[in-house]
């Protein structure tokens, strides 16, 4: 009886996953962008319609109500441009954070000023006068504690909790390592804990 012979495994057998990895096959936009980039308007449109609401979301949180409209309205024209050079090897939605997170940038050092969160929605029910004013300086004093965070804390914290991107879409829409945004998300949950501590603030 000839003996088993074992070999070793392939040195790729033991390679560590790429955190960033993406499965294209995950992308619930991928048709669309598909059509889009074969100059069909229509699909644009639909990707559009998919995601513009979630965009002024977090340029209203990133350069304030007054210019978000601006900052989404050149992101889009940059991504519509840019589709030729997407490779598909991101969530579509984060290739357009991407994109509206060096806008709102570009937008912060032109105005050189620190610009706070809108006051945000209102809690569902149909609260009284006193209940409503309370829930709306609740929410401005929030958004003024938010506008403090420095920049890099205030981006990464947005995109995960406003645009819901996994982490691994937030540390490609931003550029850094997951292991960065993890740390830039705790420490800006630290610093509004803090600071709703010392404000008597209750979200």
């Amino acid at each position: 009886m000839l003996p088993t012979l074992a070999f070793p495994a392939p040195r790729w057998a033991f390679a560590p996953r790429d955190p960033l990895a993406f499965d294209p096959a995950r992308d619930e936009d991928a048709s669309w962008v598909v059509a889009a980039r074969h100059g069909d308007a229509e699909a644009f449109d639909e990707l559009v319609r998919r995601h513009a609401a979630r965009l002024h979301a977090v340029a209203r949180r990133l350069v304030g109500p007054g210019d978000a409209p601006d900052a989404v309205q050149e992101c889009l024209m940059t991504a519509y441009q840019g589709l030729p050079r997407f490779r598909g090897d991101a969530r579509f939605s984060t290739y357009l954070h991407a994109i509206l997170v060096r806008q709102c940038r570009r937008k912060a050092r032109r105005l050189a000023r620190s610009l706070p969160w809108p006051d945000g929605e209102m809690a569902s029910g149909d609260p009284g006068p006193v209940e409503h004013a309370e829930r709306r300086e609740v929410q401005r004093q929030v958004a003024r504690a938010v506008a403090r965070l420095p920049a890099p804390y205030r981006e990464a914290l947005v995109l995960r909790e406003t645009a819901g991107l996994e982490y691994r879409d937030v540390a490609r829409a931003l550029g850094v390592p997951i292991g960065t945004v993890r740390s830039r998300i705790a420490r800006a949950r630290e610093r509004l804990r803090e600071a709703f501590e010392r404000d008597g603030v209750a979200p």
